[in-house]
């Protein structure tokens, strides 16, 4: 048996303040809903502190075991937050896109009555190919979670192999794909963390995190289609590229906001410099990086004057933006802390954090000089 079950425990009945410190569980990731009244959901992955058999299951064991999406809400700006329980685990998907296990994603309100959930699914390959992720988007009437599950995946490395590379993406050989040991030097293979966006005219993308060689990463960028519950693939556009590429390996969690004020998109990722599997977590750097575009498919350009890092994150990975206003050069940001945060915060999430960066005016100004 190469892969472990772990149980799921009910959802806690105490409130979560300066963070979410769960008795039971690890958590990482983060992906977001706000919906109206300002009652914010966030969504992670969560993995059970603790085996079927009571053995404690700690942080490098995590991909040992199964996980599952939990659901937080908050009504104060993530200040405070109610556990709400799983809302997803594998196994949803008919063709067993999902069958090994689930991964990152988002959520988004398609109308009053259908909400989006955007997922990575990973396939059964084998003891030597536990990474064979699938791009997953399942339907449910509201944010606790789908009750209608794709037959198939969206888009699957294994099935649309010549496709995804005809289109500019890097993936193994068909033998090589999901490998443990990484692409051909490099880390493991991505195509995962799906973010879906509506446009201001409707029309549904999605966005997610790729590989253009086995160790450049670049995003994923597709245009949706709906028919009823069902979403289907309509398009995948070339990769988006990433100006400073150069200085990471992997861009992972990604996810593109609108700022009203601008009309300007935004994506963020979290970066990081992994060259190969099993290398030290402690020689690895995680960054969170912002970049701006006037168009969903860039060009992308870094946020800042001086560059794409977000200073004052220190220790998180794969946040998100719960408020933004781009132009003033304000953002809050959720996130939980990674394994190299030490024992006291790791696998937990942060307080939301205030930053102050750059205005458009003073963008403006640097570009101009």
């Amino acid at each position: 048996m190469y892969y472990k079950s772990a149980p799921i425990p009910p959802a806690c009945s105490a409130v979560f303040t300066g963070g979410i410190d769960h008795p039971d569980l690890w958590l990482w990731d983060s992906w977001t809903l706000r919906e109206p009244g300002g009652v914010l959901n966030l969504y992670c992955l969560a993995l059970s502190k603790r085996g079927e058999d009571g053995s404690n299951i700690t942080p490098p064991q995590r991909n040992d075991f199964t996980f599952h999406v939990r659901r937080f809400v908050s009504s104060d700006n993530g200040r405070s937050w109610r556990d709400k329980g799983a809302v997803m685990e594998r196994g949803g998907v008919a063709d067993g896109a999902d069958a090994r296990n689930v991964w990152s994603g988002s959520v988004l309100r398609l109308d009053e009555d259908t909400v989006a959930f955007g997922f990575t699914g990973v396939r059964h390959q084998g003891t030597d190919h536990r990474f064979l992720q699938t791009i997953c988007v399942a339907t449910g009437p509201t944010p606790a979670g789908p009750t209608s599950w794709p037959g198939s995946a969206l888009s699957c490395p294994l099935r649309d192999h010549d496709a995804i590379l005809t289109a500019g993406y890097y993936l193994s050989p068909l033998r090589e794909l999901g490998s443990n040991d990484g692409e051909a030097g490099g880390p493991i293979m991505a195509w995962r963390d799906p973010f879906l966006v509506q446009l201001p005219s409707g029309d549904l993308h999605a966005v997610w995190s790729a590989k253009v060689s086995p160790t450049i990463p670049a995003i994923a960028h597709a245009r949706l289609e709906r028919n009823g519950d069902e979403i289907g693939l309509a398009e995948l556009y070339p990769p988006m590229l990433l100006p400073d590429a150069h200085l990471m390996t992997q861009a992972e969690v990604p996810k593109i906001y609108r700022d009203p004020a601008s009309g300007d998109y935004l994506l963020l990722i979290s970066a990081c410099d992994r060259r190969f599997e099993g290398q030290p977590d402690r020689e690895l750097t995680h960054i969170h990086r912002l970049y701006r575009s006037a168009e969903i498919g860039g060009p992308w350009r870094p946020f800042q004057p001086n560059g794409s890092a977000l200073a004052g994150l220190e220790g998180l990975f794969g946040a998100s933006l719960i408020d933004h206003d781009a132009c003033r050069g304000r953002l809050t940001v959720l996130g939980p802390f990674t394994e190299n945060a030490g024992s006291q915060r790791q696998l937990r999430f942060a307080e939301p954090i205030d930053l102050q960066i750059p205005s458009a005016e003073s963008r403006v100004r640097s570009e101009l000089a």
